[in-house]
């Protein structure tokens, strides 16, 4: 191999913009992120405290989720938090994501429709970055 195309190719290495290449630049920023209890144990928190809201103090017309649901989604968001810190990215990843959609699928027309609830808001915020999060890495990054 010729110096030349030595030079070349650390160039090209420098601008890699094919698939392999974005592949590894979004493992290299998403990955320990995705391998962290943090997000779904503070998203789980999240849910959980929204619980200790009195009915009274909701805006009437506002949309939250039921009680029990948010009970449901605070307690599986946790269980995805225990499936990582067990060692378990690709199960806690998975539960993470399915419950996010879930929950989209469910309350985030609602909860973005005005009359806005601050709690449904943060709610929402919160399930959108865990399924981003989650989600790319169960879905672009781990071998199936």
């Amino acid at each position: 191999m010729s110096s030349s195309s030595q030079t070349t190719t650390a160039a090209e290495d420098d601008e890699d913009t094919s698939l392999a290449g974005q592949h590894s630049r979004l493992a290299s920023v998403v990955r320990p992120l995705s391998h962290s209890v943090v997000p779904a144990y503070s998203v789980g928190a999240l849910f959980l405290a929204s619980l200790l809201i009195p009915a009274p103090a909701h805006r009437a017309g506002a949309h939250i989720a039921p009680f029990l649901q948010r009970l449901g989604f605070g307690s599986t968001f946790s269980l995805a938090g225990y499936a990582l810190s067990c060692g378990d990215e690709r199960n806690g990843s998975g539960i993470a994501t399915s419950t996010s959609l879930l929950y989209l699928m469910f309350h985030l027309r609602k909860s973005l429709r005005a009359p806005r609830n601050p709690a449904s808001v943060a709610l929402t915020t919160g399930v959108l970055a865990t399924m981003a999060l989650y989600g790319s890495e169960y879905f672009l990054l781990q071998p199936f």
